[in-house]
């Protein structure tokens, strides 16, 4: 009787133990190999790779350096990347629907569109009354070879004198 009372007092810390020390490969399998990765692939099948690039690429490479690191047993990291792979693949998906669907104009950023350009007159010199002005001179001394000279510059840009 001793015996059994002994041995069920025991299981209860063999199994927080086993628990414990494998928390870090059973919460990759359920965050990152399980979601994540559905994740990512729910957005191509969205066909975000063509619509929403930016987030779509970005989940992936988030995905393929989080199964690296769990490779590394760097689990919390892991969990970090396979988190952020999850976020981007889901907002990749989204843009990638509302694009197909018309609502989301797709442009690269920083780019002016034919209604944001400056107006230009007939000689394709741009219009307006800024005045942008300047002067340089440029030389340099190479030291024994040959060229000697100077540099100077000189810019107002603004109308300024």
């Amino acid at each position: 009787m001793l015996r059994t009372t002994r041995f069920v007092k025991l299981i209860p810390i063999v199994v927080a133990a086993a628990c414990t020390a494998g928390c870090g490969p059973f919460g990759y399998l359920k965050k990152v190999a399980k979601e994540s990765t559905r994740a990512v692939a729910d957005a191509e099948a969205a066909q975000a790779e063509d619509n929403a690039p930016y987030e779509y690429w970005g989940s992936v490479t988030y995905l393929e350096q989080s199964k690296i690191l769990m490779g590394y047993s760097e689990y919390e990291r892991s969990f970090d990347y396979g988190e952020r792979a999850k976020q981007l693949a889901e907002e990749a998906k989204k843009k990638a629907e509302m694009r197909r669907k018309g609502q989301m104009d797709q442009r690269a950023e920083g780019v002016a569109t034919p209604d944001e350009l400056p107006a230009t007159t007939g000689d394709g010199k741009a219009s307006g009354d800024g005045k942008a002005s300047g002067d340089a001179k440029a030389g340099g001394s190479t030291g024994a070879g040959g060229a000697k000279g100077e540099v100077k510059a000189g810019v107002s840009v603004g109308g300024g004198k």
